[in-house]
């Protein structure tokens, strides 16, 4: 049977991606979707259900066509849960989250958030934490248990009575005999229950970290700790990775070295976040230098910087905003949010060949998108107030992903060109949801456009990532997988290239697949990092009403220089994380440049007219999992990872 995905996704990888990451179960046949079939999932959805009536038939056509050709790309958490997933959760359609820790229900709603795969952006600044209630001087066993239902919505509600009881000095009991075993089907959700393991370890950290703070408020380690440690209880599709970014004051010396030391052995729930300095003005030399220094020596991008005043002040410049809010961030840092708000996103692939003209249609097809998504505002569970920020402002994160593959949106056909094609693509874009936010009947958005690191969607459509540089000219792509993987044992069945995994050799296996870059794209070796923060400005003045998100690699010999730029331009500073450039390469690693001969002698050895659709013979219940957004680590998702068991 032809595979009829073969059309729209033309390398293997990106089959791969799609298979792996965004294909749902069809209970009915038996099997994984295609890729139209996941298209046309989501688009059914948005405009037979979610905007019923309001979608021309020939507005429909373009969008879904848009899709499936790989041109835009809607929010990748609706596409993935589009159906009565996102229709029982609304949140699950939305990619960025951000919530103060100020009240005790802000632990229980990250759980449920994360539950519906949205990162969260929190803060653990101390005019938020002291706004938490003391903790009872002494604790007593209760005879009270806490029965823990089977659902999202019935984790949370556990943790948030659990909270409640340890805050009046009780340690409740608790009963998880209700919860599924490990394993079992999500048939609603997408992926395989945890079993109750994890929220038992949540709910004995919890009560250990009560217990030390009796008598006093939460310190902001401690806040920072419990929603780490919820961040762990969320594991989909067996990887451990950040889905969370903690904002801390920069003063605060126990967030500045929460990750110093051998922190991975005594609290490894703190990889689960990415942890920045919240600053609300331009440091001093002697901070700035101390700050600095720190991230230079962390080797890790800790502690980043979010600056608030840049927020307020980007807030303020398009006069569609109320800047009087303190905003924080999602984990990518890409978009600016009040407390107790989320924003949707969606993307446009740049490609190499794209003209202003191909670029407007584009953006105007992803505004569209985004503004159907505005319209998922039904949250269940949380706080009113999530609602009211989401509607009120009805922010969308209109994207651009592949900017480094074409001349013209890399810069180099001049930096005014440039300026003067984002400020009207940017224009384009605030037309286009002012006209849609009318018909589907909500506000207009306050703010629409960014840049996101795009790494997984980077992978799927086969772009650039964000405004990353490309690896190399040639080079290998690897993934890892779980052998007893569905669609491991048919890869392996087609005699596609792996070896065995160096850390899990019984367990796990490394296929690699071979990529090339467009002609004129721009080479990771190709650019400085300070030209790439020149770039980032200019994407920032003229394109972002948000901020463009960016992962700058910083050679041993630029850290001076940088960090003089970062100094000069920190009033706008925001969204940026800093790295060592490496080109040191070890075995097995994500990305390996390649010469070109090698590129084709791996090409060869792959598979020719591979049958994705053979997965069913290999599958017979779902082994699908569901996606998460995860914290941008360095710009994109480093190692693609299908196995079922997490792996550091």
């Amino acid at each position: 049977m032809p595979n009829p995905s073969h059309a729209h996704l033309p390398t293997q990888y990106q089959s791969f991606i799609h298979l792996s990451r965004y294909a749902r179960w069809l209970e009915d046949e038996q099997r994984r979707e295609t890729w139209p079939e996941t298209v046309d999932r989501y688009i059914n959805f948005m405009c037979d259900e979610q905007c019923s009536g309001l979608i021309d038939s020939e507005t429909r056509k373009e969008l879904r066509q848009a899709i499936l050709n790989l041109e835009v790309m809607p929010s990748m958490r609706a596409l993935m849960t589009a159906g009565p997933a996102l229709a029982r959760d609304n949140v699950a359609g939305f990619n960025c989250s951000y919530v103060a820790i100020d009240h005790p229900h802000a632990f229980d709603e990250i759980l449920y958030i994360l539950m519906c795969g949205t990162g969260v952006g929190f803060s653990v600044e101390r005019q938020y934490i002291n706004k938490l209630p003391q903790v009872a001087e002494r604790f007593r066993l209760s005879n009270s248990v806490i029965r823990v239902e089977d659902s999202k919505v019935g984790w949370a509600d556990a943790f948030r009575e659990l909270i409640s009881f340890l805050y009046s000095g009780s340690i409740p009991r608790w009963d998880l005999t209700h919860i599924r075993k490990a394993g079992e089907r999500l048939k609603t959700f997408g992926g395989r229950a945890s079993g109750p393991e994890p929220l038992d370890d949540l709910f004995k950290f919890t009560c250990n970290i009560f217990k030390q703070a009796a008598g006093r408020k939460l310190t902001s380690l401690e806040c920072h700790d419990i929603c780490c440690k919820i961040g762990e209880v969320v594991v989909v599709g067996g990887v451990r990775r950040s889905a969370l970014i903690s904002l801390s004051n920069p003063s605060d010396d126990r967030m500045r070295h929460a990750k110093s030391g051998e922190w991975w052995k005594t609290d490894p729930q703190r990889a689960l976040a990415n942890n920045s300095a919240c600053y609300t003005e331009k440091p001093g030399m002697d901070t700035f230098m101390r700050e600095w220094l720190a991230l230079y020596s962390s080797k890790s991008g800790e502690r980043g910087i979010f600056n608030r005043e840049a927020a307020r002040y980007q807030a303020k410049r398009y006069d569609r905003r109320d800047p009087d809010h303190d905003f924080g961030t999602n984990p990518c840092s890409e978009i600016i949010l009040r407390s107790c708000q989320f924003c949707n996103l969606s993307e446009v692939v740049v490609r190499s060949d794209d003209t202003l003209e191909s670029l407007m249609r584009k953006v105007r097809l992803a505004t569209i998108l985004g503004t159907m998504q505005a319209t998922l505002t039904n949250f269940r569970y949380l706080r009113d107030i999530w609602r009211q920020n989401t509607q009120e402002e009805a922010l969308l994160g209109v994207s651009l992903t592949g900017i480094m593959d074409n001349a013209l949106m890399a810069g180099r056909k001049g930096e005014e060109t440039l300026r003067e094609h984002l400020r009207l693509l940017r224009q384009e874009a605030v037309e286009t949801n002012k006209e849609w936010a009318s018909r589907l009947g909500i506000n207009p958005s306050a703010a629409i456009t960014c840049v996101k690191p795009s790494g997984t969607v980077s992978q799927l459509v086969d772009c650039a990532s964000g405004i990353h540089p490309r690896y190399s000219r040639y080079y290998y792509r690897r993934v890892r997988a779980d052998r007893k993987d569905p669609l491991a044992q048919l890869m392996i069945a087609s005699n596609f290239p792996y070896e065995e995994d160096l850390m899990k050799p019984e367990h796990n296996v490394i296929f690699t697949f071979p990529v090339k870059a467009p002609e004129n794209a721009i080479l990771r070796d190709e650019i400085s990092a300070l030209d790439q923060l020149r770039l980032w400005k200019i994407y920032q003045d003229e394109w972002c009403e948000h901020k463009p998100s960016i992962t700058v690699y910083v050679r041993e010999h630029e850290w001076m220089e940088v960090g003089a730029w970062v100094y000069q331009n920190f009033d706008q500073i925001s969204g940026i994380a800093f790295l060592p450039y490496s080109d040191h390469a070890y075995r097995q690693a994500p990305y390996e440049e390649c010469r070109e001969e090698d590129y084709m002698a791996l090409l060869e050895k792959m598979p020719k007219d591979m049958d994705w659709m053979r997965l069913r013979e290999f599958e017979l219940e779902d082994n699908t999992t569901g996606t998460q957004e995860l914290a941008c680590v360095a710009g994109a998702c480093e190692l693609v990872d299908i196995t079922s068991s997490p792996t550091s």
